[in-house]
């Protein structure tokens, strides 16, 4: 009897300490496991809220490590999508290949969460993240983010903004637009790491918005109505070949 409650204390001891191998952190912050982060940070100003991470590996050994993520809290109207060396859409929930952080290190490969909304969605989408190697994924560490966008209404000098067609897209992709009010008018165009790959500035208060999408990579793709400098509606498209 003695024997197996010390057996099961030892158990304990040995999956509280494997828990630590790995832990979440940035810039210098450490998170305590299921720590809840708030994250309002819309980076690019397209109502793309993202969350920088680290992974530090505490072993003396290199360790491969996954990232899964669980929804908790979900919103019409955003989409949810990590990046974890290379970013994967909203219907991955398990990064498909482990990357390697080294021995008493953070990660190299990137590591981001990102909660896209649409123009007119406000709220809260709550999302839990693990890490854990490869081997291993019965020990693993967590973080919730909590994306939060604030505010009401619409930009009110955008009539329309429409979606993209043809979606998939293979050669061009269209969008047809009307402005309430002259300013100074352009698209841009993102892709999923938040880089900008077109830009094209817009000339009348109404009328269609054709882009070349033959030079771009297969994928997904995000198109920013910007007025007066300010991102005010986005579109998603995909470009396929």
């Amino acid at each position: 009897m003695k024997k197996s409650i010390f057996t099961l204390i030892l158990m304990a001891v040995i999956g509280c300490v494997s828990a630590q191998s790995l832990q979440f952190e940035w810039e210098g912050t450490v998170f305590d496991e299921g720590e809840i982060i708030e994250c309002t940070n819309d980076e690019y100003g397209f109502g793309e809220l993202i969350q920088h991470m680290y992974v530090r590996n505490n072993t003396q050994e290199p360790m491969r490590v996954l990232i899964e993520k669980e929804i908790v809290q979900d919103l019409e109207g955003v989409m949810n999508t990590f990046c974890w060396g290379m970013c994967f859409g909203p219907d991955v929930f398990v990064s498909p290949d482990a990357n390697e952080v080294p021995a008493g290190d953070i990660n190299t490969d990137e590591l981001s969460f990102h909660a896209l909304y649409n123009e007119d969605v406000y709220g809260d989408v709550i999302i839990k993240y693990y890490a854990y190697e490869e081997r291993t994924p019965e020990q693993r560490v967590s973080i919730v983010v909590r994306f939060r966008k604030s505010g009401v209404g619409v930009a009110e000098n955008v009539a329309n903004f429409g979606h993209a067609y043809p979606n998939p897209a293979s050669s061009v992709v269209h969008f047809d637009y009307e402005l309430s009010a002259s300013n100074t008018v352009s698209v841009s165009v993102y892709n999923l790491l938040g880089q900008e790959v077109l830009n094209q500035n817009l000339n009348s208060l109404q009328g269609q918005v054709t882009i070349s999408v033959a030079d771009l990579n297969e994928g997904i793709y995000f198109c920013n109505l910007v007025v007066n400098g300010r991102a005010v509606k986005t579109e998603k498209f995909v470009v396929k070949k």
